[in-house]
């Protein structure tokens, strides 16, 4: 959707508020789209454009004595050619719009300040929610105002400042959900099933760290399913909780800080809210505009089988001709739509009522979206993930993957950087450890206490007959102290492989890499992602791990865009064309250095290996 921000002088006779605030809301919204800001110069251009696709953005006044025939037209058009027109009230005063667009809704600014008791000193702080309305309504299949927050805390330690602040965010987000458990389950009911379908429905989650949250098995199994679901998590440490007692880290580090005390004022807990409803924003564009990457790649598997429905609302169609029948029959075909966000109950009813006006001749309707745990049925639409769709589609096009019991080694660690930006190596490692199980190959990995618990969840959801024997696990006796009581749940998910204890942890490190890494006949590939830079590079875990693969001759592939010390190790070997690290084409390791596109990247990898 083209987004038009008519400029505030052009309907208003005092900007002092209005230009700010539309400067604001043009800075944000340009994070995730492009802002077209329409003036007396440009505003006859601009009007020839628009059509059912744009987005109108404009500033009430008092009076309609600032509408000038140029306005009246443009805005005119718009209602003609049925436009979005996204009017934005300042004041009480200026709440109805102008005589020509008095049928829309205003975007009240004053309501907001005055739910958050907030002066006008704070409209940069609305003018970000204002970003969220927009948002939603420009890119539905990404965000939703009406999307649910799960959130995960404490009872022991973390009820009251939770309750606080649930409230708060019912009151200043006005639409949105959240999610509480001792809130939204009935008395009677069977509380897992409930907290396990609204975390199935989740849009975000939200983990509330106090200190005995460490304690709680549930929140480590709430957590763990968030990182394998891509739901995108917002971890707020309260009074520096104890990170090192968490098993399950969503990340390096929290996102937000603060202390107990800090929710007791009500203007403290005001911009608490909202710094974190922002955040959760942000996590949720950050992982949804995965759809375009998901969407890229399925595009690149149909071709000219592909044709596009509906592109504001993401729905495909693709036709394909059927296999291994002997007598003439019509292709297969089958509609998809694609979501980000969860759908709603009226998402699944429109698209029912699109698919019906197409009549009979289709085979199936899908629903794709990433954080599907398993099929799900919406008669006579079908809900699946975004990677079970493609493998599906891309073995009846191509035909199975490797049949070979080769392995692939995986090794991450968080970089430096900001803590949202870090999930995007959770995020890849995932996807990379997924498409390599269900293609064929063992995961090899060294032990991490975030990322082996995540392993051992992707395999057994990867459908293979025995998940175990799809992981290979390395771990040093130095070790041996810490992992005594996890030992048999190791065996029991994966095959565990003990290397020696030497005579310091840096030589048993050693060890354990060159044991897990240095066997040709076995390893595939080793995928490097992230890792800390530090001074001395000789201390850095994943250049020992690429030395060791190069004198043995496995061929090594280094992501860049997680940060950390892999990027810098993309970087250095780019003007080589990579080839100290491998001899695949320019463009892949070009792919692992630049590209987002994580699932792309692993696919065109494993296309590449299975030759």
């Amino acid at each position: 959707m083209q987004i038009y921000m008519i400029e505030p002088d052009m309907t208003m006779e005092c900007t002092t508020q209005a230009e700010p605030f539309a400067h604001t809301v043009k800075a944000k919204l340009e994070s995730y789209a492009s802002v077209n800001c329409v003036n007396s110069f440009n505003i006859n251009m601009y009007e020839g454009e628009i059509n059912e696709n744009s987005f109108i953005i404009l500033f009430n006044d008092k009076s309609d004595r600032k509408m000038s025939e140029n306005i009246q037209n443009f805005l005119n058009t718009a209602k003609k050619k049925k436009s979005s027109i996204f009017p934005i009230a300042l004041q009480k005063e200026t709440r109805m719009p102008a005589e020509k667009i008095a049928e829309y809704q205003s975007y009240d600014v004053y309501e907001q300040l005055r739910c958050r008791n907030l002066e006008d000193t704070y409209l940069s702080s609305i003018a970000e929610d204002c970003v969220r309305k927009i948002i939603s309504r420009t890119m539905p299949m990404l965000y939703s105002n009406s999307g649910l927050i799960f959130v995960s805390h404490r009872r022991l330690d973390g009820e009251e400042i939770t309750a606080n602040l649930c409230d708060r965010i019912k009151q200043q987000s006005k639409q949105s959900n959240v999610f509480r458990d001792i809130i939204n389950v009935q008395v009677g009911e069977a509380a897992q099933n409930v907290i396990d379908k609204a975390m199935e429905n989740s849009d975000a989650f939200l983990f509330i760290h106090t200190e005995k949250s460490a304690e709680s098995v549930w929140i480590q199994k709430e957590l763990k399913y968030a990182l394998l679901k891509s739901i995108p998590v917002v971890w707020i440490r309260i009074e520096n909780a104890d990170i090192s007692k968490l098993r399950i880290k969503p990340a390096e580090n929290p996102n937000l800080e603060y202390h107990f005390s800090d929710f007791e004022s009500e203007e403290r807990l005001v911009k608490i809210t909202d710094e974190i409803l922002q955040t959760v924003f942000e996590a949720i564009m950050r992982r949804n505009r995965e759809v375009f990457v998901y969407l890229n790649s399925i595009k690149s598997l149909f071709g000219d089988r592909i044709k596009e429905i509906q592109k504001t609302n993401l729905i495909y169609e693709v036709t394909v001709p059927r296999k291994n029948y002997q007598y003439p029959q019509r292709d297969i075909v089958q509609y998809f739509q694609l979501y980000g966000r969860t759908p709603l109950q009226t998402d699944i009813d429109n698209y029912k009522e699109i698919i019906r006006k197409k009549g009979t001749a289709y085979d199936s309707a899908l629903i794709l979206n990433n954080s599907y745990v398993e099929r799900k049925n919406y008669d006579p639409i079908i809900g699946e993930s975004w990677a079970r769709f493609y493998d599906n589609w891309s073995r009846y096009l191509k035909g199975q993957g490797k049949e070979e019991n080769m392995e692939i080694i995986i090794s991450g660690a968080f970089p430096d950087g900001d803590e949202i930006c870090k999930q995007s190596l959770t995020d890849a490692l995932i996807i990379f450890a997924s498409a390599v199980i269900r293609d064929g190959y063992c995961l090899t990995f060294g032990s991490h206490p975030t990322f082996q618990e995540i392993f051992f969840e992707v395999a057994k959801e990867a459908e293979t007959n025995d998940s175990k024997q799809k992981l290979k696990m390395y771990i040093s006796k130095w070790f041996e102290d810490q992992y005594t009581d996890q030992k048999e749940h190791f065996k029991m998910h994966a095959n565990l492989i003990e290397t020696q204890k030497k005579g310091s942890v840096e030589k048993s490190l050693s060890d354990m890499r060159k044991k897990m890494i240095q066997r040709r006949k076995e390893v595939a590939a080793l995928i490097c992602l992230g890792g800390k830079i530090k001074e001395d590079k000789s201390q850095e875990g994943i250049r020992e791990e690429i030395r060791l693969a190069q004198e043995a001759k496995i061929p090594v592939f280094v992501a860049g865009t997680v940060g950390g010390c892999s990027s810098v190790v993309a970087a250095e070997n780019k003007a080589s064309g990579w080839k100290e690290l491998n001899e695949a084409p320019w463009e892949l390791n070009r792919m692992f250095m630049e590209d987002l596109d994580y699932f792309c990247i692993v696919r065109q990898l494993l296309d590449y290996l299975d030759r």
